[in-house]
């Protein structure tokens, strides 16, 4: 089973560089076609020290809107500076592509053998990277004692069969966000918001009725084709699958879910009007323009709309949990930083990597929430209050889901099953049993 789906991942990446390669190029870096053994790890030849007086070149690769931000490059310069200064005999390199061209090209240069000794890995792609046998076992290259530090829910992410396939290098949360003055026309108390699910629908339907329908109480983004509103699940101690041996069992049949789902459909006359469609970013337009009362974002809400940052008119709060006795969650995403199995010098790139992920340049070579718990101070994090409840939010940031293969699959699913409630009035307990069949269905993928 283990072979055949890694045999499907591979499948899939040759199928994306066969379509892209040819306006990508071949991204001959110097970091591949290297010799290997017949288990395909580096042969002893590749991994050898450089000839001294030779220089070894190792690649890092990321998309340039970080690579070529004039604040991060000085923190990029300084961290090749210090990496050769304590390696002597390499020189590191810095590539890039633009977001809409880094995404497809990374995949590329791994599937046309020519991989970056040191990459980004996009959250999302990371169960295909590690299944296909792309990823150095950095647990193993850099010891357990490195992974220590970083938060809990964020380094599940980059797991794969018990090991740390990559470093956390960035992360995001989600919090609540709520309008102070609308509270106060709903005759609520604009220092106090909800902090469990019961308050979150009382506190969207008082908004809704007391403002005559002009503001909406809650904004749901279900235009965003994703698991909408997963903080609110994440604030559970739910997850929707269970992973064991490799044996893939939904957990949806459970009051976590089934209530979460309950929490969608009886907010519904709480939502914008065009709830169904719109995304992320247009629902947090419209709380900046004052016409939806509560939504669950992250730092987005004032980076997509700057002169918010000078508004005074909102708060925000931790995501409000299932209950009282619940445990604090929010979804997290972000990026890690990996190594290339095929690396010439593994236990190199492996140190530039960590390096990436260290106190003192974590915070400084890219604009996320840093995922290792140390470097938040180095963040606008630690000094810009818009962020403050992000700090703590942070820590209890996780995904619904460990990772497999069917990751978006099972992601998919769950968003259809949502949108079948919120949208077409399903009922819950077919809506469960339906998404529960669904899974059964992807895990049963060859």
């Amino acid at each position: 089973m283990q072979k055949q789906v890694r045999k499907a991942g591979m499948i899939l990446l040759l199928s994306i560089a066969m379509t892209a390669l040819a306006a990508c190029g071949n991204g001959n870096n110097g970091g591949s076609n290297q010799p290997s053994d017949a288990s395909g790890n580096p042969s002893n030849a590749a991994t050898e020290k450089p000839a001294s007086g030779k220089k070894e070149k190792l690649v890092y690769y990321g998309f340039s809107e970080w690579v070529t931000d004039p604040n991060i490059a000085t923190a990029l310069g300084e961290l090749k500076a210090k990496f050769e200064s304590e390696n002597p005999g390499y020189e590191v390199e810095f590539q890039s592509d633009p977001w809409g061209t880094w995404e497809t090209k990374y995949k590329v240069m791994f599937a046309s053998g020519n991989a970056p000794d040191v990459f980004i890995v996009n959250n999302p792609d990371f169960p295909t990277f590690a299944n296909s046998g792309y990823l150095l076992d950095l647990g193993a290259t850099l010891g357990e004692d490195s992974f220590n530090d970083f938060f809990p829910g964020i380094l599940s992410m980059y797991g794969w069969e018990g090991k740390h396939m990559a470093l956390p290098y960035t992360t995001d949360a989600r919090v609540l966000w709520y309008n102070k003055e609308i509270f106060k026309q709903a005759g609520l108390d604009p220092e106090k918001p909800p902090t469990t699910w019961a308050e979150l629908q009382q506190y969207a339907a008082q908004i809704t009725e007391k403002t005559g329908g002009k503001v909406a109480g809650f904004g749901l983004d279900l235009g965003l084709k994703e698991f909408p509103a997963q903080s609110l699940y994440t604030a559970t101690t739910g997850n929707v699958i269970t992973v064991d041996n490799g044996t893939i069992t939904p957990t949806v049949n459970t009051p976590e879910f089934k209530g979460y789902l309950q929490l969608l459909a009886d907010m519904k006359p709480s939502y914008q009007a065009d709830y169904a469609t719109l995304d992320h970013i247009k629902v947090s337009t419209l709380f900046a323009q004052q016409k939806i009362g509560m939504v669950i974002a992250g730092t987005w809400v004032t980076d997509q709309n700057a002169d918010l940052k000078e508004a005074t008119f909102y708060g925000q709060s931790l995501v409000p949990k299932m209950d009282a006795n619940a445990p604090y969650g929010s979804f997290g995403g972000g990026f890690g930083i990996a190594v290339s199995a095929k690396s010439k010098h593994p236990e190199a790139a492996a140190k530039l990597a960590q390096l990436f992920t260290s106190v003192e340049f974590n915070g400084r070579t890219m604009t996320d929430v840093p995922a290792n718990n140390a470097a938040l101070p180095a963040s606008r994090f630690a000094t810009d209050p818009t962020y403050a409840v992000f700090k703590e939010q942070i820590q209890y940031a996780r995904q619904s889901q460990p990772k497999t293969l069917y990751y978006k699959e099972i992601d998919a699913a769950i968003y259809d099953t949502v949108t079948k409630v919120t949208v077409g009035g399903q009922p819950i307990d077919k809506a469960v049993s339906d998404l529960e069949a669904k899974i059964k269905e992807i895990a049963a993928q060859k």
